[in-house]
């Protein structure tokens, strides 16, 4: 992993302004009742919005919405960008129903832009699965979150290494960049990485020890974030797995990263965490159906 300050604006670089519409752009509300319903959706290819659920039996108002591929994965030269708004006092979670695969390259790139906004009061949960890398792909993704007062915001952000031939072919790079801002548009943290895949798999990229299966957990505008930090740190982390949880500056909330040598154990790591922090901020665990 590379984080050094030369770098620090690597992924924006890679990522350029695609102007025009996004391919996805949904906006929550809130009705009368208190219950959230997804008030505007626009989509086009490669992206289907399945209809919009109230299936978390801990959070009866919570509006749940799966984003499917239609296209099998993402390509060479692919510029997508997506935007998701959360209104007033709404709750919604967004999420993909599996895996998507990020297919071999011939040194070009896939972009993928999200934007996501949270009006004050609001929870937006989006929590895609992790991508999967094939060998020779390059994965540019770049999300930028706008907390108002008040609102919470989980964000999932994880990878697989995979070689479909079962052999020891690599991914050629991965960049993934974070940007928290307040309502003001003022900027609260910022976090870019790089991680080229031959140092990965070799187990020489940082701290990764080995662990192939990396998971990060942005938990963001949460209060009283000195406690549910505690929390994080004290969760069980197997034998051989690797976890950690981290303030962001200027109160922008928590960052919690996971290594794991298999998916299960990823994704065990990561539903850990977010259930973790779904507690911490409402009270209930959630009780949405794992993938």
């Amino acid at each position: 992993m590379i984080a050094e300050p030369a770098l620090a604006d690597a992924a924006h670089r890679a990522a350029p302004d695609m102007g025009g519409r996004p391919c996805v752009d949904l906006a929550f509300a809130r009705d009368a009742a208190g219950r959230t319903y997804l008030g505007r959706q626009y989509v086009g290819y490669p992206v289907h919005v399945g209809r919009a659920l109230h299936v978390d039996g801990s959070a009866p108002d919570l509006c749940v919405v799966y984003l499917q591929s239609v296209s099998g994965g993402l390509f060479e030269h692919e510029r997508l960008a997506g935007r998701i708004e959360v209104g007033q006092g709404a709750r919604a979670h967004v999420a993909t129903p599996a895996s998507t695969i990020v297919h071999a390259m011939q040194g070009g790139s896939a972009v993928q832009r999200m934007r996501l906004v949270a009006q004050p009061g609001a929870l937006l949960e989006y929590m895609p699965a992790p991508l999967i890398l094939f060998p020779g792909s390059h994965m540019v993704s770049d999300t930028e979150v706008t907390l108002a007062e008040g609102a919470l915001v989980v964000v999932a952000d994880s990878f697989l290494p995979h070689d479909p031939k079962g052999g020891q072919g690599c991914f050629a790079r991965i960049e993934s960049a974070m940007t928290i801002r307040d309502a003001q548009g003022q900027l609260l943290a910022r976090e870019c990485m790089r991680i080229d895949g031959a140092g990965w798999l070799a187990g020489g990229a940082g701290a990764n020890a080995g662990l192939r299966m990396h998971g990060s957990l942005w938990l963001l505008g949460s209060p009283a974030e000195g406690e549910l930090l505690q929390t994080l740190r004290a969760l069980p982390v197997p034998a051989g797995e690797l976890a950690g949880a981290s303030l962001l500056p200027n109160g922008a909330g928590i960052v919690f990263r996971a290594l794991a040598g298999d998916a299960v154990g990823l994704d065990r790591l990561m539903h850990a965490a977010w259930s973790a922090a779904r507690t911490h901020h409402t009270g209930h665990a959630p009780a949405l159906r794992r993938r």
